[in-house]
């Protein structure tokens, strides 16, 4: 018989272990259930069974009662600056302060443009009358104007003939500095007060009078002529300038013409008198050149 575990109490078929002493028993027929018998003692305490699983999660209680505030904790570390909050709206204007002294004059500027020319003021008073200027040259003589009204008729004069005398040079003749012009030709001699030779130019006065001379041309300067030349043309009696028996022209160049005349009244006191024109400033070519000459008293 072998032994086995006196705590134990293992059956089986044929043989079965009771307080530790292996007995074979033989199996009938199982007989009726017998009456329960008294509770045996507690056995021990087996092992702790695996944890089961967790319960339902057992309603909130109720929050119990605030506990004392605790001593405070050391300052933490600074925290990184947040982002900046929207701006503020504006605050009133503070008081003006008191004006700063005058700072240092600075550079002068660039000149600006001119500005617009201002209105005209008005005119000052006439400031004295200034010296008078020296003459100047003679102009060129201007065309003959338009004939005015025949002036009322005089009265009736004695008769007496009338003394006059018309020469003339069609070809162009050249007259150096201070020479007088030539008249090939008479056209006309009426009396004896004055005469004149062709190809000359004297014109003789032969009676004491008045007398009225005239003289017509067109002169022109050289080819090679120093320019600008200035010409003249004067009545001389007895080789004396009659004053404002004269006429004058500028050329400025070599092309250029001038149609010129000059007239005078003049007395001769004594004759016979010799009436001349001379040509001054240069030597100038001269065309189709007149001269009249009347006795008028």
């Amino acid at each position: 018989m072998n032994e086995c575990n006196e705590k134990e109490i293992k059956c089986c078929c044929i043989r079965c272990c009771v307080n530790g002493t292996e007995t074979v028993v033989l199996r009938g027929k199982m007989g009726p259930a017998g009456p329960t018998g008294p509770q045996g003692p507690a056995g021990q305490r087996g092992p702790t069974g695996p944890t089961g699983p967790a319960g339902p999660t057992g309603a909130t209680g109720a929050t119990g009662i605030t506990g004392p505030a605790g001593a405070t904790g050391a300052t933490g570390p600074t925290g990184i600056t947040g982002p900046a909050g929207p701006q503020g709206s504006t605050g009133a204007t503070g008081a003006t302060g008191p004006t700063g002294a005058t700072g240092a004059t600075g550079a002068t500027g660039i000149t600006g443009p001119a500005g617009a020319t201002g209105a005209t003021g008005i005119t000052g008073p006439a400031g004295p009358t200034g010296a008078t200027g020296a003459t100047g040259p003679t102009g060129a003589t201007g065309p003959a104007g338009a004939t005015g009204p025949a002036g009322a008729t005089g009265p009736t004069g004695e008769n007496m003939p009338l003394e006059s005398m018309t020469a003339y040079s069609t070809p162009t003749q050249q007259v150096a500095d201070n020479a007088a012009v030539i008249f090939d030709r008479t056209a006309l001699q009426s009396g004896t007060a004055v005469s004149h030779s062709d190809n000359t130019a004297e014109f003789t006065i032969n009676q004491p009078g008045t007398y009225f001379a005239t003289y017509n041309g067109t002169a022109a300067p050289l080819v090679n002529a120093q320019l600008p030349e200035t010409n003249l043309l004067q009545f001389t009696l007895n080789g004396t300038a009659l004053n404002g028996a004269a006429t004058n022209h500028i050329f400025t160049t070599a092309n250029e013409t001038s149609a010129q005349s000059a007239s005078i009244i003049f007395t001769v006191d004594t004759a016979p008198a010799t009436l001349e024109i001379i040509s001054s400033g240069g030597t100038f070519n001269y065309t189709g050149v007149t001269m009249n000459i009347f006795k008028v008293g």
